[in-house]
């Protein structure tokens, strides 16, 4: 992975890392609009649409990190069988089809967000929040996957013209059944190295 690609899946990470602090304190929120429904008769914390949004935000800041960790469906009964060049191919075309996608949801959120933001239009709730405001996150997280697929696009186009096959297979191929049972035995026998070391 170069250096581009390095910073890109590390700021995703961190991106998922604030996804999941969201989720947690959508949970808290639930957590405490149940302790004031039973003792109060009452809820002030709006967790049924808070926790909508943060679900929403952070899918849609894990969709970088899912791709950097090879986490979206791949479909590959024929692809492991095929010579490693046409592998690599496959690769390429599979990244910038995903980019493509990505692009083209941008796109149509992007104009769902400014036609919210233009109108004025507000959640129909106790809190009249201006729906363009927790959109407009969501479109950020939306934003940092196309920039992410489309610059990994970008290179795996690169290195295909340069007939870097090997570096294709490494960054976007699809780990055989042999690689993913041997990366998770690397995983546990880590951990136990590093106990009887010490």
């Amino acid at each position: 992975m170069n250096v581009a690609e390095g910073f890109l899946a590390r700021v995703s990470r961190w991106f998922a890392w604030g996804g999941g602090a969201l989720i947690l304190a959508s949970a808290f929120l639930v957590t405490l609009d149940v302790i004031f429904r039973s003792l109060f008769q009452s809820t002030r914390f709006e967790s049924f649409e808070l926790s909508g949004y943060a679900f929403a935000i952070s899918t849609a800041f894990g969709f970088a990190f899912a791709f950097f960790s090879k986490a979206h469906i791949r479909i590959e009964v024929v692809y492991n069988f095929l010579p490693r060049p046409v592998r690599a191919l496959l690769d390429t075309l599979s990244v910038a089809i995903l980019a493509g996608i990505a692009g083209t949801l941008l796109y149509w959120c992007a104009r769902v967000v400014m036609q919210n933001a233009a109108s004025g239009a507000k959640t129909n709730s106790t809190l009249g929040l201006a729906i363009a405001v927790p959109q407009s996150i969501w479109l950020l997280g939306l934003a940092w996957f196309a920039v992410s697929a489309v610059v990994v696009a970008l290179i795996a186009l690169w290195q295909l013209l340069r007939g870097d096959v090997e570096a294709i297979t490494r960054d976007l191929g699809v780990s055989t059944l042999d690689e993913e049972i041997n990366a998770s035995g690397a995983r546990v026998a880590a951990p136990t190295n590093a106990a009887a070391e010490r």
